[in-house]
């Protein structure tokens, strides 16, 4: 989750293609092409891109990525699921992470909290829903989703692009999140989950 808007405009190619470009770098100048989020961990927003049901490849380079369906559903529905991709793995203009980890875990839920109130919630919040902090254990944040969160189809970018990257950015002694969330039984999902 970036601290500041992202900008994005877009651009057809064709039918299956579109140009996102942003406001910001989001990848190395020379271009390169992904086709699974595993291989494009070291590019952030080309991973989260590449868990949007229905994105094929992504092609980044410096502030484009161009984005290329798969054709299973239109632009009409895929570019709001693009575009929140992007914003919430887009990087910021975050403060630098804490220089030393909270000494235990109940420490860590203090600060974690804090985090959660100040960033993290006022950001889900502009998509109707809320992140429950319920634990940490052994540096592992336990949350549970809500409201336009439970169920919604971009809820794992959400969490591993948007609340796991943030936290791990911002206090290393967070090992990782753990979702809790029964996402079946969200009534009110912000982008709903494809059917396969």
């Amino acid at each position: 989750m970036s601290n500041s808007a992202v900008h994005i405009t877009v651009e057809p190619v064709d039918e299956l293609r579109r140009t996102f470009t942003l406001d910001r770098d989001v990848a190395p100048a020379a271009a390169q092409t992904f086709t699974a989020p595993e291989a494009a961990a070291a590019v952030p927003t080309a991973a989260a891109v590449l868990s949007v049901p229905g994105v094929r490849e992504v092609v980044t380079a410096g502030r484009s990525v161009t984005v290329v369906q798969d054709g299973s559903c239109g632009w009409d529905t895929l570019e709001p699921q693009v575009r929140y991709a992007l914003e919430q793995a887009a990087p910021g203009s975050a403060e630098p992470p804490r220089a030393t980890a909270p000494a235990d875990d109940d420490t860590l839920y203090d600060v974690v909290e804090e985090l959660f109130s100040a960033q993290i919630n006022p950001a889900v919040a502009q998509h109707g829903g809320r992140v429950e902090l319920l634990d940490v254990q052994d540096g592992v944040v336990v949350v549970r989703m809500m409201g336009g969160c439970q169920g919604c189809g971009m809820a794992t970018v959400t969490l591993r692009q948007g609340i796991e990257g943030t936290l791990r950015r911002e206090l290393p002694g967070v090992q990782g999140v753990k979702d809790i969330t029964d996402h079946a039984a969200g009534t009110n999902p912000y982008f709903s989950a494809s059917k396969k």
